[in-house]
């Protein structure tokens, strides 16, 4: 075991680990204070508890669910064996970070899926009228990777 835990292995895991721990644990506040209220953080930030069936930004949301909970169940565990098995033939510290975010995002999410039937979202941006799909934190580490991803790979 102690060869699997060293360098890229490592921080893959605990950038995945600590993705999934606060993501839960924002989920659980969420629950705790927003599920009867909402709050207007900024001009542009709303935080209330929704419940999402789809994927992140309530895409497919409205397929069969012979087909949508298969999708949404086998998506995040390909992801984490493929994000794993890039971070660590990549070996760049960018893309290990990335890669355990896209890997924690994916896995908070599935536990929300295979625990509650639905994702439990949160945080609503919004240009007046305009909003944005709601998200929560294994959202937001997904989009932050995938940022990242392009900003690291267009300045090579």
């Amino acid at each position: 075991m102690g060869k699997i835990l060293r360098g890229s292995s490592l921080i893959y895991i605990v950038t995945l680990t600590v993705v999934v721990l606060l993501d839960l644990f924002t989920k659980r506040l969420a629950e705790i204070y927003l599920s009867e209220r909402s709050y207007d953080v900024l001009p542009f930030l709303k935080l209330f508890l929704i419940h999402n069936r789809g994927a992140a930004f309530g895409f497919f949301s409205d397929l069969p669910d012979i087909i949508r909970i298969p999708l949404l169940t086998l998506t995040p565990v390909i992801a984490f064996v493929v994000t794993y098995i890039y971070s660590q033939r990549n070996g760049d510290l960018k893309v290990i970070l990335a890669m355990g975010l896209i890997a924690g995002g994916a896995l908070g999410n599935l536990y929300d899926r295979l625990f509650l039937g639905k994702v439990r979202d949160f945080i609503h941006l919004h240009l007046g009228d305009l909003y944005w799909p709601a998200f929560n934190v294994a959202d937001a580490s997904i989009t932050l990777a995938i940022a990242l991803l392009v900003l690291h790979y267009l300045r090579k």
